[in-house]
């Protein structure tokens, strides 16, 4: 598959969450979402003195096209799609975290009359948000792990191997 093969083929099938997709098609699909959000980002900053209205234009245009396509990547591998979302929810996760703990030091400035500088994140949250921060590079790394595994051979639950164009 070609880089407009798999560009096309990712627009299309934006919505399509069942079947499977080959390395090529994510990958270049990949490919085309970072270098198009590098150049939307350059254009934006040179043109548009930073403002980020285009890039965030460009990543609601791309967003489901590339959850779709990642899905049936993994899909493709034999694994169920929905792992795609686990850095997602960790990240939902620390930001909770992040704002449990922000509300837990401003109580404590609060009562204690303290001045905002002066206050430290707890050791306990700090250490949540370490943990958090560790899950969700490990997370990543074990999607582009299987993201670059081969095609699972034959039939498995999630369809037929997708024919090589």
């Amino acid at each position: 598959m070609t880089f407009v093969q798999a560009v096309k083929s990712g627009f299309q099938n934006a919505l399509k969450f069942e079947g499977r997709a080959r390395r090529p098609e994510y990958w270049w699909f990949f490919v085309f979402v970072f270098a198009g959000a590098l150049v939307v980002g350059i254009i934006e900053h040179v043109v548009l003195g930073g403002q980020q209205w285009l890039t965030r234009l460009f990543q609601l245009i791309v967003f489901l096209p590339f959850l779709s396509v990642a899905w049936r990547r993994l899909q493709d591998t034999g694994r169920p799609g929905w792992w795609v979302l686990v850095p997602s929810a960790v990240v939902v996760g620390s930001a909770v975290v992040a704002g449990s703990v922000s509300r837990q030091v401003m109580q404590r400035l609060v009562e204690s009359g303290a001045a905002p500088e002066a206050a430290v994140m707890s050791a306990q949250g700090s250490g949540m948000l370490l943990f958090l921060t560790l899950l969700q590079i490990a997370a990543g790394a074990v999607l582009v792990w299987w993201m670059s595994r081969p095609t699972q051979r034959g039939a498995n639950d999630y369809g037929p191997e997708p024919k090589v164009r």
